[in-house]
This record gives structure tokens, C-alpha cells and sequence, in this order.
């Protein structure tokens, strides 16, 4: 059993340890603001934020994150009000472009460094 908090819910999942974290967030959870973009790491696609840091979740093994926290896109905020999940609803931005993933986490990155945990969520 592998357990995760993913955007303040703990989840117990019977898994594959070696599994991608990408497609236990897409596949298990339904979450699918997290994007497959090339499989390799480079694109920033897939980016979470675990344990505080940003990673490429289709380059992690969920055994990895086993006991982490990890926030996605949806995340952020339940109802879309967060400044990023706006933006990007704003500006009409493609479900799946390939830099998508790199500007999102960049700018999550920066608010959620001035934000507390409970704004966060």
C-alpha cells in the first residue's frame, strides 16, 4: 500500500510501486490538471509540487512519494478562485501544450512562496 496526500487528502493505494506518479494522479485520482506532455522529464508537464519542491511527476515513481504531499494544479484552490488556476482560465491556455506545465509550476512556485499553507489548499 502506497499512501499520499495529494492536495490535503490522504489516499491508501494498491498500486505498483514503480508506477508514475503522473499517472496515479491521472488514472487513480482523476486528476487531471496534471499533463503528460513528453514522458522524458524536459517539458515540465507533469510538475507537482512534493514536499515543497517542484518535480516531474511522470519521471517519479510513486514508492517515491509514498507518505509525501504533493499539491497539484488542483490544489491550489477547490473552486478555480486561486490566482493561477484564473490566469490561466483568463488567458484560455490549451489543456495540453508542451510548456504548459513549466509556466504554471513557475508561477505556483512563486505565489505559493508568499502564501500560507491554508491559502494553499
Amino acid at each position: 500500500m502506497i499512501r499520499l496526500d495529494v492536495n490535503g487528502t490522504t489516499h491508501s493505494l494498491d498500486v505498483e510501486g514503480e508506477m508514475p506518479l503522473l499517472w496515479v494522479l491521472r488514472d487513480v485520482l482523476n486528476l487531471r490538471g496534471t499533463k503528460y506532455g513528453c514522458g522524458i522529464g524536459q517539458c515540465g508537464a507533469c510538475t507537482v509540487h512534493f514536499g515543497g519542491r517542484a518535480v516531474r511527476s511522470c519521471q517519479t515513481p510513486v514508492a517515491a512519494a509514498d507518505g509525501a504531499q504533493i499539491t497539484t494544479i488542483e490544489g491550489l484552490s477547490a473552486d478555480g478562485t486561486h490566482p493561477v488556476q484564473l490566469a490561466w482560465a483568463e488567458i484560455d491556455v490549451p489543456p495540453n501544450p508542451s510548456r504548459n506545465g513549466e509556466v504554471k509550476l513557475r508561477l505556483q512556485g512563486a505565489l505559493l512562496g508568499s502564501l500560507s499553507d491554508s491559502q494553499t489548499r
